[in-house]
């Protein structure tokens, strides 16, 4: 039994070793979290990457690299009607949907890939608020590898979701999860401010 588990964990961090989702809470008061998203573009020929904004949610302070050369990558803020001239996102996506377009330093050669990293900040009161003297971060998460670091002074009261807990040096809550789901996994973490 241990073995075939160990097996399932190596299979699913193997299958989502191209994706990776830093989420870094500010404090709770702004509605906001710094985002780290690690990824892996692979379509053949394709000579952009487009990264979804989630509607409800403001995005700002974006910057992406190439993570082959740490060298900064041009992108731009696009609509889905934009988007989809390109087959970069699918054909059911709607018009007024937003992408941020990244344009990869070489397009995707045939059995090849390109590993972009981006960083963004995102604004969004209904998935990031105060109550009651306590933090919540209420967000379904897509991808397969994801981690939350807590605001520093907070402590970690609830998890909906499994997870694996650790402190950063600095003394600030880790909260990491792992999708074995085929589709979103429902995170909610609730956090104390310590005395």
């Amino acid at each position: 039994m241990k073995v075939s588990v160990l097996l399932l964990f190596a299979a699913l961090t193997l299958s989502a070793a191209d994706e990776y989702t830093l989420y870094d809470l500010l404090p709770p008061s702004t509605h906001s979290f710094a985002i780290v998203y690690d990824v892996t573009a692979n379509r053949a020929g394709a000579p952009y990457f487009f990264n979804p904004i989630r509607v409800g949610s403001t995005a700002s302070k974006e910057s992406v690299i190439d993570r082959a050369t740490g060298k900064p990558l041009e992108f731009e803020t696009v609509d889905g009607k934009t988007a989809k001239t390109g087959g970069g996102v699918s054909a059911r996506t709607a018009d007024n949907a937003l992408f941020l377009r990244v344009t990869l330093a070489n397009p995707v050669p045939k059995d090849g890939e390109s590993r972009i990293r981006i960083f963004k900040t995102y604004t969004d009161a209904p998935s990031y608020y105060e109550k009651e003297n306590t933090l919540v971060f209420d967000r379904p998460l897509g991808i397969k590898r994801n981690e939350v670091i807590l605001p520093k002074g907070y402590e970690l009261v609830a998890t909906g979701a499994p997870a694996m807990v650790s402190l950063e040096a600095d003394g600030r809550i880790h909260v990491s999860f792992l999708n074995d789901r085929d589709d979103q996994l429902p995170v909610r973490i609730v956090g104390r401010k310590l005395p």
